[in-house]
């Protein structure tokens, strides 16, 4: 897995990759990171980057998985980003154990932002008014991929959903695949939107701030 490093401080880029134990490459400019290999992980200093800068990282979607760090982590940023595509969202000084987890997270397909952070954002998500469905029946799940889908809601990543039920992490990604699929939606996010009846349309219509 290869793995980009971009920050206006050359320190933090060090931090990184001394957190990492990998050969990250570090980037001299965006422009560069931004022409990184296509499935390759991009860690982006995001409070030193003016609006243009991070509008070209909002649409570098195509490439791989994006983690932005920031100084200052907020719910409201933070469900904005995600809102947007972003995979990962991060304090600029992660403990050194952790940010190999999230770059292993956001590789294989989960959405990182840190248990407190995303248990936040489902909440509020959830509690938005819309109609009640019922995944089981309108998606024809299994029962093992309604029990996914359960934890999933709670914002509970693969390995924990795996710990719970007693299966492989491989075997978890397989049924959240299937539930995708089924469902119509490209990512958890948008999931949790179908289920507490939003569209993902209706996020990305609030282009000021990060209140949506």
């Amino acid at each position: 897995m290869q793995i980009y490093l971009y920050a206006s401080k050359p320190e933090l880029m060090a931090r990184w990759q001394a957190a990492l134990h990998s050969d990250a490459q570090c980037c001299g400019s965006l422009a560069s990171a931004l022409q990184r290999d296509s499935g390759s992980v991009l860690l982006v200093y995001w409070n030193a980057l003016d609006k243009a800068e991070q509008q070209q990282v909002l649409q570098d979607s195509g490439n791989g998985p994006r983690v932005l760090l920031v100084d200052h982590p907020t719910l409201a940023e933070g469900e904005w980003l995600i809102s947007r595509g972003v995979e990962g969202y991060a304090n600029t000084y992660i403990q050194s154990d952790l940010l190999p987890e999230v770059v292993r997270a956001v590789s294989q397909g989960e959405i990182w932002t840190g248990h407190e952070l995303m248990q936040g954002l489902l909440k509020r998500l959830l509690a938005r008014q819309g109609p009640v469905t019922d995944p089981e029946k309108e998606w024809h799940l299994s029962t093992r991929e309604q029990q996914v889908l359960d934890l999933l809601a709670q914002g509970q990543s693969n390995k924990q959903i795996a710990r719970q039920l007693d299966i492989t992490e491989r075997t978890v990604k397989a049924h959240v695949s299937a539930i995708l699929e089924k469902s119509g939606v490209r990512d958890r996010i948008e999931l949790i939107l179908r289920l507490s009846g939003q569209g993902s349309s209706e996020i990305n219509k609030q282009e000021q701030g990060y209140e949506i």
